[in-house]
């Protein structure tokens, strides 16, 4: 059994399956960040929104 956060397991499981297309030079950075990155942050706690 995991203890990683349900939202990070599914994100995880979503790369997975759709590795090949995130590969792609098409896949770029702002995807990543919004689909991704964000998303993994605010599973962790942290406020990825505010700026400094």
């Amino acid at each position: 059994m995991s203890s990683a956060p349900k939202q990070i397991l599914d994100l995880v499981e979503r790369f997975e399956k759709n590795f090949e297309s995130y590969k792609s030079p098409a896949y770029n950075e702002e995807q990543l960040r919004s689909e991704f990155l964000e998303p993994f942050f605010k599973a962790l706690g942290w406020d990825v929104y505010t700026q400094v």
